[in-house]
């Protein structure tokens, strides 16, 4: 695609003004479109209408027409339309719009992007927000962000505002005009406040938390903020933990402090908070990491009657109506620890591995309704027995929520990024009493 240097809208200079790109199909979608485009020019940017559709014929013109996203794709629409084939056209305009926008990105001419559609405009959509990088303000205006339907595949591990439609985005009307408005305000009211991507000036370190490890992480953000490092917590759900080992693996961080690690044992369960391949990050990076066992101790279902049967006669906590906590078995927890031990053993970076003996986190304690004291122990066994000898197990006589425990963890994590070795470390607090 050729570097566009004026708006076919305005005639001014993209590169003038910040520049939204507006992505809908236009022959369903063309009136609402560019309803979107002209409350974004009125706040003084560029409106940039792309249409990625295939037929029939759209119903406004494009400042990027389906033609040029196809020829993006290394086709043409003739192409797509001779094929035949719906699914495969919309694969390779999806994948030419991809490339659009990361083309407009990469020259400066793409400060936002919203997009207005239902279930196959969303998915086209998202496609092209998800490959844009994390900051760069990214709206979806859709009729499928409510209801049943899932946003992690739309979402992925990006900051994409999924904003619902209400109404079916066909026509303008009572109902459509406020909530299109509104998608065109807050796109252009992101834009133009927006300060630049991912930018800092101190040393960066990541650590996962959830809510029953806040306390931890909140001792060990302070104590490491104090020494003038910028602490990231990323909340250990499904998606935040996958979104850090992606920011891990574009060298955003120094550090790691996989506190929180609930993401594994929750996806060999089929658990909501499940993520694939977690600490998969430490064996493609030279990245300094702590990591203990935060989180270990549960398996996440919606409820009892919603969880597989196999569960629900388990001990368990609800924590909220979308949320219950179901106790693990022994042998699942020792299984969650294999698989964190097979990729630390192939971590590139120094780790170290510190595991509190009296609990995993707050319901795992003593008395709590998750207190399976069989389970923590075969996992600090498991720990302690199959590490590659260059890993120490830190075993600490402790809660995870205890301060000393979160003393130890911000200790170690210094000490790795001023280039102490694992072992090193581990001895310094062992021979000062912090840890047993």
């Amino acid at each position: 695609m050729a570097t566009r240097t004026e708006s076919p809208t305005t005639g001014e200079r993209l590169d003038d003004r910040g520049t939204v790109a507006i992505v809908a199909t236009l022959d369903t979608k063309g009136e609402e479109a560019a309803y979107v485009r002209d409350h974004v020019a009125a706040w003084g940017l560029n409106a940039l209408l792309i249409d990625p559709g295939i037929l029939p014929e759209p119903s406004v013109k494009a400042d990027i027409s389906r033609d040029e996203v196809a020829q993006a794709a290394g086709t043409t629409l003739e192409a797509l339309l001779e094929r035949g084939e719906k699914s495969y056209a919309i694969a390779q305009q999806t994948e030419g719009l991809i490339k659009i926008v990361l083309d407009l990105h990469r020259q400066g001419q793409l400060h936002g992007i919203v997009g207005l559609g239902g279930g196959q405009g969303t998915s086209i959509g998202t496609a092209a927000m998800r490959a844009l990088p994390i900051g760069v303000p990214k709206l979806m205006l859709s009729t499928v962000a409510s209801g049943n339907f899932q946003f992690g595949p739309y979402v992925g591990t990006k900051d994409i505002c999924m904003m619902h439609s209400v109404t079916d985005v066909l026509g303008l009307n009572a109902i459509s005009r406020p909530i299109l408005r509104n998608a065109a305000n807050a796109i252009a009211g992101m834009v133009l406040r927006f300060e630049g991507e991912l930018e800092t000036t101190k040393p960066t370190i990541a650590i996962t938390m959830l809510g029953i490890t806040t306390p931890c992480v909140m001792r060990i953000k302070a104590r490491l903020e104090g020494l003038d490092y910028d602490v990231v917590p990323f909340h250990a759900n499904g998606t935040s933990g996958p979104a850090m080992e992606m920011l891990i693996q574009q060298g955003m961080f120094e550090g790691v402090i996989d506190l929180s690690t609930h993401e594994v044992i929750d996806q060999q369960h089929g658990g909501l908070a499940g993520a694939p391949g977690r600490l998969t990050a430490l064996t493609q990076t030279q990245i300094p990491a702590v990591v203990s066992v935060g989180g270990s101790d549960y398996l996440l279902f919606e409820s009892i009657p919603k969880a597989p049967k196999r569960y629900r006669d388990r001990a368990h906590m609800i924590h909220n109506a979308q949320m219950t906590c179901f106790a693990p078995t022994p042998g699942e927890m020792v299984a969650a620890a294999q698989e964190m031990i097979e990729r630390l053993n192939r971590a590139q970076g120094p780790v170290i591995v510190v595991l509190p003996a009296r609990g995993f986190s707050r319901p795992n304690q003593q008395g709590a309704p998750l207190y399976v004291p069989e389970g923590n122990r075969g996992v600090i066994e498991e720990f302690q027995a199959n590490l590659r000898p260059e890993i120490p197990a830190l075993v600490t006589d402790l809660h995870l929520n205890d301060p000393p425990f979160a003393d130890i963890v911000a200790e170690c994590m210094e000490r790795l990024l001023q280039g102490e070795a694992p072992h090193d470390i581990v001895a310094r607090l062992q021979r000062g009493g912090l840890a047993g």
